[in-house]
């Protein structure tokens, strides 16, 4: 009886200790980024870009915003002048991407019939809506926006977007969009996508990871992956894929016919987007916050910080040695990373 009484007093007193004990998370401890700047702002932040000057803001409902990173200015619009005269509200904006040499900015408008508005910033205080990418924009996920570095004619810039199930691809002579030059129709729905020299990669959803040929846009490769593919990042031989619920998935693309996973780390939260820079991954994960990766290894993805002060992150990006947050909540935050 007397063991016994000593027993349970011994398991009472290992309970205590076990309970004030602290979770084993080093990795939190250590600071790999420091706060620099919080930018409140109106609506939901929904996309960010940036160019060397300036802060792009996609705020849906509110319109979107600009920050000047010199001064920390901050100018927020809901309607652009049109070139012909009047304005042009802005009411849901989701996207945003920006091409400073040529000062324009792209914006996913959703309302009623949704269009890709392309916006002339040679005015920093007077920009004007000048042209539109008509069809094949209903609801736009990932749009990118290229500089062509050797043009053969007058374009000068190539627009990319994925919209629904679709991939479009278009180049544009900076004054009049005549059309897409081709679109991929994949046998599921492509959340986003990145381009190589060679290729064209899609994060279809439930598909997982589609490869295309830039050539004759031949579907060449394919590999499923843990949960719905939202974006994927292309570095070198390695695909980073934001997996939804799957988290971060590494791929090997050495052989675009034979994609291989390498590696998956499951993250809290959704994982909605992946960025890289260097051997740095960051991977915004939603209501988990933002997860920041060593990636020296990439078949070993080494987690440095999950940042969660930022609340619910709709997008977190690499801008040189800063980390720009999209929080739902809290504004825009910028980060440095140490």
């Amino acid at each position: 009886m007397r063991q016994r009484f000593l027993l349970i007093i011994l398991a009472a007193v290992l309970l205590v200790l076990s309970a004030c004990a602290e979770r084993s998370t080093q990795w939190q401890e250590q600071d790999y980024v420091e706060l620099d700047n919080v930018y409140p702002v109106v609506g939901d932040v929904r996309d960010i870009d940036f160019d060397e000057d300036y802060i792009y803001a996609a705020l849906d409902q509110g319109g979107f915003s600009i920050i000047d990173k010199a001064n920390g200015s901050m100018r927020w619009l809901t309607k652009v002048e049109e070139a012909t005269g009047g304005f042009k509200s802005l009411y849901q904006i989701r996207k945003i991407a920006s091409l400073k040499e040529f000062n324009r900015l792209f914006v996913f408008e959703m309302e009623a019939t949704d269009g890709l508005y392309i916006l002339d910033t040679t005015e920093q205080d007077s920009i004007k809506y000048i042209d539109a990418v008509q069809g094949g924009t209903a609801g736009v996920s990932d749009l990118k926006v290229y500089k062509i570095d050797n043009p053969t004619n007058d374009n000068r810039i190539q627009i990319a977007f994925t919209a629904g199930r679709n991939f479009q691809f278009s180049s544009y002579n900076t004054q009049l969009w005549l059309g897409f030059d081709y679109s991929i129709t994949p046998p599921a729905s492509s959340s986003g996508f990145d381009l190589n020299a060679s290729h064209i990669f899609l994060a279809a959803q439930q598909r997982g990871l589609l490869i295309y040929t830039k050539s004759n846009r031949t579907l060449v490769g394919e590999l499923a992956l843990p949960g719905e593919a939202q974006k994927v990042k292309v570095v070198g031989n390695y695909a980073y894929v934001a997996g939804r619920q799957g988290g971060l998935s590494v791929v090997d693309i050495s052989n675009p016919a034979n994609p291989v996973l390498l590696k998956t780390w499951d993250t809290t939260g959704y994982a909605s987007s992946v960025d890289v820079r260097g051997n740095m991954a960051l991977v915004n994960s939603n209501s988990g916050g933002v997860y920041l990766f060593d990636i020296s290894s990439p078949a070993n993805p080494v987690l440095l910080q999950r940042i969660t002060d930022c609340g619910y992150s709709n997008e977190a990006v690499f801008d040189g040695d800063k980390i720009i947050i999209a929080s739902r909540d809290n504004g825009i935050r910028v980060y440095s990373i140490k």
